[in-house]
């Protein structure tokens, strides 16, 4: 092989070695933004359902004869 093709391969290996740490990295990144969202959504849904349970227990308490009629 020429020298100027050994060159052109060996910036070729350099480029995708650099190339491959990215993607793991950037696999690395998305497997943690993934365990993040993941934990978010439960609280999420654990805020909801507390929520929820909050809303039914002041609506439960509420009395009706104590709100004015529309026409007031």
């Amino acid at each position: 092989m020429p020298a100027d093709s050994d060159d052109r391969l060996t910036k070729l290996e350099v480029q995708l070695s650099h190339t491959q740490r990215v993607v793991e990295q950037l696999n690395e990144v998305v497997t943690e933004q993934s365990r993040q969202l993941d934990r978010v959504m439960r609280l999420v849904t654990r805020f909801e359902s507390k929520l929820d349970d909050f809303k039914y227990k002041i609506e439960e308490k509420r009395d009706l004869l104590d709100d004015k009629p529309p026409h007031y």
